[in-house]
């Protein structure tokens, strides 16, 4: 019978935090109906066996030394970048006073 893990579950076998268990979601290294599923919109249920394979097969391909609680540096470089979008676009246009009569 198949064994399905919650993220916390899964976390604590492979020793990973949950928010390094979203990033490999969001950097598609587990696939959807693969490596888990989502029986509700906000529940998420590892297939066991299949991110056993995937932890396999990861062991044999020579990958970048991430640790995984680290965001890689293609994943820093974008967090920098929407912070300083978001500043840009905060910023008001300076509002000239010699217009204002008193």
């Amino acid at each position: 019978m198949e064994e399905y893990l919650t993220v916390q579950e899964l976390g604590e076998r492979i020793k990973f935090s949950k928010q390094s268990i979203y990033n490999l979601i969001y950097r598609k290294k587990f696939a959807l109906r693969v490596h888990y599923l989502k029986p509700t919109p906000k529940k998420l249920l590892f297939v066991w066996s299949e991110v056993e394979k995937w932890l396999r097969q990861s062991m044999d391909e020579p990958t970048e030394s991430v640790t995984p609680n680290e965001p890689d540096q293609t994943e820093q470089n974008q967090l920098r970048k929407k912070r300083n979008h978001t500043i840009k676009s905060d910023q008001k246009e300076p509002c000239s006073i010699s217009a204002i009569k008193i």
